[in-house]
């Protein structure tokens, strides 16, 4: 079937806040190898805007990846009305088969007969997520948004859509539960991840050397949003509870940013550890890869996810992984030999399995090994085909 897609995000590269940016990125390429032609609209720099993607300027923070202004943040909706009204001069200025929304906070008011949205995960597990810690004002913030005009949003476009998208089993069942949708438009299609890792051909050592890292240092290495939910005060804590011998030995790197991360790098100076935890800030895809292929442990503390894609690049570049156990990817890993899974907002576990990673090489090189055959599972060829199947299905109905 010859398609014709637009997909309508808020993110896509060079604009990356998060991991929706990179899935839109790798689904637009793998559909396109399958015949498909796929146009983007998001949020970005109008200047970048090509032949195959259009970028609206935004006056809000909705492409921030950084600490953000109140006075931006609450004209984001305005934004998103723009927003709304430049896409459907698009939609009805070109004849598209499939509108697939990549993100229902900015998609909810397109209305059209042939729509599809990918929920990566929703309003409610956010705020449930934020709610089990210890909210600081910015989370207060991302509450007010989650329960008022982004749940609006949210739903507006999952209920205008023919089918709907999840990338884990229990958002699906989030949607059925708690929003009350019927399961015949609800979909679970994981996520994937690139197989192949830029750096895989040289060793650790020379990607630690690279980094400027010593080669017998132990490098242990996260990068996210720095949001509630990905908990890396509890990365922290365990940190702060580590052997002292072992963690002499351990150099700690966190990718990312986001508005928590002031409270973070408090957070390192009152547990005595801000000589071992640098925060690097957001990094370039290039970096990011590097420090996938160099560390010796990759760290996911979140206690809700939908379908880390960094846990499976992490794996990719034959990285042990620690992460919690919690359902999406880390249900389907088995403890011990395709990574060390820990029960989430328990620094003691954490603390324990970063220990014993230290000072097993063995079992180290035993979950790299194990972790690659896992990750190579899911790739975004995958995707991309049971994606093409549910337009072929929306289009047919």
């Amino acid at each position: 079937m010859d398609l014709r897609v637009l997909i309508v995000g808020r993110e896509y590269p060079p604009f990356i806040v998060g991991g929706v940016a990179t899935h839109t990125y790798n689904l637009v390429n793998s559909l396109e190898r399958l015949g498909i032609n796929v146009n983007v609209i998001s949020f970005g720099d109008s200047i970048k805007s090509s032949e195959k993607v259009t970028f609206i300027d935004p006056k809000s923070s909705m492409i921030s990846r950084e600490g953000r202004s109140i006075v931006r943040d609450l004209i984001i909706p305005l934004d998103i009305v723009s927003f709304t009204k430049k896409t459907i001069k698009i939609i009805y200025q070109n004849k598209y088969d499939i509108i697939h929304i990549q993100e229902p906070y900015v998609g909810g008011l397109i209305k059209v007969q042939n729509k599809v949205t990918t929920i990566h995960d929703t309003s409610y597990s956010e705020v449930i997520s934020i709610l089990a810690g210890f909210p600081h004002f910015k989370d207060l913030e991302r509450i007010a948004f989650y329960t008022s005009f982004g749940l609006f949003m949210e739903y507006a476009s999952l209920a205008t859509s023919k089918a709907i998208i999840t990338p884990a089993i229990h958002v699906r069942n989030e949607l059925a539960s708690k929003y009350k949708f019927g399961e015949g438009k609800l979909v679970t299609i994981m996520n994937g991840v690139d197989p192949i890792n830029r750096y895989s051909s040289i060793s650790k050592e020379k990607a630690k050397e690279m980094l400027g890292i010593a080669r017998d240092k132990i490098l242990l290495f996260t990068s996210c949003q720095h949001i509630a939910r990905k908990k890396l005060d509890i990365l922290l804590k365990a940190l702060s509870i580590l052997n002292k011998g072992l963690l002499e030995k351990v150099e700690v790197r966190i990718g990312g940013d986001g508005p928590l991360r002031p409270n973070l790098m408090d957070l390192a100076v009152r547990l005595g550890i801000a000589n071992k935890v640098k925060f690097l800030g957001w990094i370039t895809r290039y970096e990011l890869e590097l420090y996938y292929r160099g560390a010796d442990l990759f760290i996911m503390s979140s206690d809700y996810e939908a379908g880390p894609i960094s846990m499976l690049e992490a794996m990719v570049a034959e990285t042990s992984v620690i992460s919690s156990n919690i359902l999406g990817f880390p249900s389907f890993a088995r403890n011990g030999v395709d990574a060390l899974l820990v029960p989430p907002r328990d620094p003691k576990s954490l603390s324990t399995a970063i220990e014993n990673l230290i000072s097993d090489q063995d079992l180290r090189i035993k979950l790299s090994k194990n972790g690659k055959q896992f990750a190579s599972r899911f790739t975004w060829d995958k995707v991309a085909e049971m994606t093409m199947r549910i337009y072929e299905y929306v289009v047919g109905n």
